[in-house]
């Protein structure tokens, strides 16, 4: 396959004739290499088109000098993506997101990342029809040529810091990208549900809840690692002010980068969710219950965890308004929203209205732990 290839190359000019062609082809590539011309070690990651669905692989080590032959056979594509990580270095990326994983990985798909177990990271395109971006013309033992994409022209280091007071704050002395470089800036006012690490790399992965769903936030290289040690640190249900970019959004559930973290005012709001915190028992069915803790509702039946849902009071709820307030409920993987017109709360009592049909829900407080 590779011979008859570099022969239909050699041949090619004089099949055309001593006359100019309107248009001259793109090359026929055989394999991609990425070259590390950077002073510091690199880690690779690819992404491309394969039979119809996304593909990315990764990780490949790259010492300074040094190149990688990416992808072997003929190049199906036109365009390819890439990312490079490395120690104190900041990758230019292009905001096309694909997921990676920990250490050697193929994962098929780009969406659900943190679903799926896995980071969302932003990758750059590698354009084959681009000939400034071939750096060999016969990269291969086949003597056939190569498309040769040199990491440099994405990766550059991180500047120190700064002596503006931009970096007060933050310890680990990174400089905080301007408000909006990733995706559109936010401000919002939330309440933080926790930290947990998932996955075999161990990722920590934070979130939030809001009005309008849920704020994702990974430990993706994105968000300042000291942004991070105090989101761990934060109990769960604490009212904070967060400020950052939004990279995505999957249904309800948006993936974000954050540049601050701050806490705000407690809101009649906030202090109705406090109250809300406990064991509560159906006055209908014993075995109908939930618990509340932070921004966590735990359902159960009998002894039987029947759900996990991200909750928050809020003043409207979807089309409900005016009438509030609500309590607002979502499965932590995402899915429709859920609302209560929340009618009165006691020290021993809850009555509910389940929306849109208006569904008398009441509750007593449970004196039973959860086993």
């Amino acid at each position: 396959m590779c011979a008859r290839l570099v022969l239909a190359l050699l041949l090619a000019p004089l099949m055309t004739g001593a006359a100019a062609p309107m248009a001259q082809a793109a090359p026929a590539y055989i394999g991609l290499e990425v070259c590390n011309d950077t002073p510091v070690p690199q880690s690779v990651s690819l992404a491309y088109r394969d039979d119809g669905q996304w593909l990315t692989k990764g990780w490949w080590r790259l010492p300074p000098a040094s190149c990688r032959q990416v992808l072997e056979g003929r190049l199906q594509n036109r365009f390819y993506y890439f990312r490079s990580t490395a120690p104190d270095w900041q990758f230019l990326d292009e905001r096309i997101s694909f997921c990676v994983g920990p250490d050697e990985f193929t994962i098929y798909g780009d969406h659900d990342c943190a679903i799926r177990g896995y980071k969302s990271a932003f990758f750059a395109k590698i354009d084959t029809h681009d000939l400034r971006g071939r750096g060999a013309e016969t990269a291969n033992n086949t003597g056939a040529q190569a498309f040769v994409s040199q990491l440099s022209a994405h990766s550059q280091p991180i500047a120190g810091p700064t002596t503006n007071g931009a970096l007060a704050g933050i310890p680990d002395g990174r400089a905080v990208p301007p408000q909006g470089q990733y995706g559109p800036g936010f401000v919002s006012n939330v309440t933080f549900l926790g930290c947990e690490e998932r996955g075999r790399d161990g990722q920590v992965i934070c979130k939030f809840v809001t009005e309008d769903g849920q704020i994702c936030v990974e430990e993706n290289g994105m968000t300042s690692s000291a942004i991070i040690d105090r989101l761990q640190a934060l109990a769960p249900g604490t009212p904070v002010q967060i400020s950052g970019d939004r990279l995505g959004q999957f249904e309800r559930i948006t993936q974000a980068m954050l540049h601050d973290v701050k806490p705000r005012d407690e809101t009649g709001l906030d202090a109705l969710l406090y109250r809300l915190e406990g064991d509560w028992v159906s006055l209908d069915d014993d075995y109908d219950r939930f618990v509340i803790t932070g921004a966590e509702r735990r359902s159960f039946y009998g002894k039987i965890e029947t759900s996990v849902e991200l909750i928050s009071v809020q003043g409207a709820c979807g089309d409900a308004s005016g009438q509030g307030p609500y309590l607002m409920a979502q499965a932590e993987d995402g899915g429709p929203v859920h609302c209560y017109r929340i009618m009165s709360v006691t020290e021993t009592e809850l009555d509910l209205s389940y929306l849109p049909r208006g569904t008398q829900l009441r509750y007593r407080r449970n004196d039973m732990p959860v086993n």
